[in-house]
């Protein structure tokens, strides 16, 4: 007996793979089948209840994972929103960050090009001064001519 539900078992399995219907038509014929195997069961048989308990089990199961599924969804929904939001968030900073760089860096340009030019002018006038008494000490005269000292020159 065990061999011959295990083989009506397989035969229904491939049958069922080799079905020429879609899936969808093939369980709604199959569960239209099964409703019209256990209404021709008599009532207190025990194949009746064991098919009555399956099918309880069967609506119990296919509630939880329905549930199960919706809150997989609702779930998944929340943490896109929730990353969503902070990636955009994140962004928001980068960009304010990166603009506070910007100006930062542009104030210390400005700076360091006032330095310079500040440096290069206090750098000429210095030049400025020191040509102007190294001219000082070449030997100008009282009147701004300068001197010139002529010593003869003697044979020996």
């Amino acid at each position: 007996m065990k061999n011959f539900t295990k083989g009506l078992l397989v035969g229904v399995g491939v049958g069922l793979l080799m079905a020429p219907l879609s899936g969808q038509e093939t369980r709604r014929l199959l569960a239209v089948r099964i409703r019209e195997w256990r209404d021709s069961l008599p009532e207190d048989s025990r194949i009746s209840q064991y098919a009555d308990q399956i099918a309880d089990y069967v609506a119990v199961t296919k509630e939880n994972w329905r549930d199960y599924t919706q809150q997989a969804v609702s779930k998944a929904k929340d943490t896109g929103s929730t990353l969503g939001n902070k990636a955009m968030t994140r962004g928001q900073d980068m960009a304010q960050k990166a603009r506070q760089t910007s100006a930062d860096m542009a104030q210390k340009a400005r700076q360091s090009g006032q330095d310079m030019a500040q440096r290069a002018k206090q750098t000429g006038q210095d030049m400025a001064q020191r040509a102007r008494q190294s001219s000082r000490f070449s030997g100008s005269g009282s009147n701004g001519t300068s001197t010139r000292i002529i010593t003869p020159e003697t044979e020996d």
